[in-house]
């Protein structure tokens, strides 16, 4: 068992799906929760778009980017030239950019879901989990040839 561990752990594939799962724990847990159910009041609907939960996907963006791109270069992307690559400005724009991406792809499948099939709880935690999966697709090649190229 330990010896099928560490060959998985081996697999880049395998600590990005880890890096990500941890973003996406503190995205969803800790801000989407905290921001959407405590500090931001109802702010109406801008654009057809639940200006709230706008915010609070952005937050959570924010604080999963930053969590996701320290856990890449240290723990994902571990060759000596994705090391290397990875510890400028100019990566971190790019990982970003990539980011921003990802993030209106989540905005928009969220709200795409939501103008489908409706609000509430338990919808929407079944929209951000289904939501991830194409998104973290999208993280993970475009950040591994994009912003952390060998």
């Amino acid at each position: 068992m330990i010896s099928l561990i560490k060959k998985l752990w081996g697999m880049e594939i395998i600590r990005y799906l880890f890096a990500g799962g941890t973003a996406f724990v503190f995205d969803n847990i800790l801000v989407f929760n905290l921001f959407n159910m405590f500090l931001l009041p109802d702010l109406g609907v801008w654009a057809g778009m639940d200006v709230t939960n706008m915010i609070s996907v952005t937050m959570g963006f924010i604080v999963g980017l930053l969590i996701n791109n320290f856990m890449s270069m240290y723990l994902v992307f571990t060759s000596e030239e994705q090391k290397k690559n990875s510890r400028t400005a100019k990566a971190f724009w790019e990982f970003t950019v990539v980011g921003i991406v990802g993030l209106l792809l989540s905005i928009g499948l969220n709200q795409g879901c939501i103008a489908l099939f409706g609000e509430g709880d338990l919808n929407e935690l079944i929209y951000k989990v289904s939501i991830a999966i194409p998104v973290t697709g999208w993280n993970y090649v475009g950040r591994k040839f994009f912003a952390n190229r060998k």
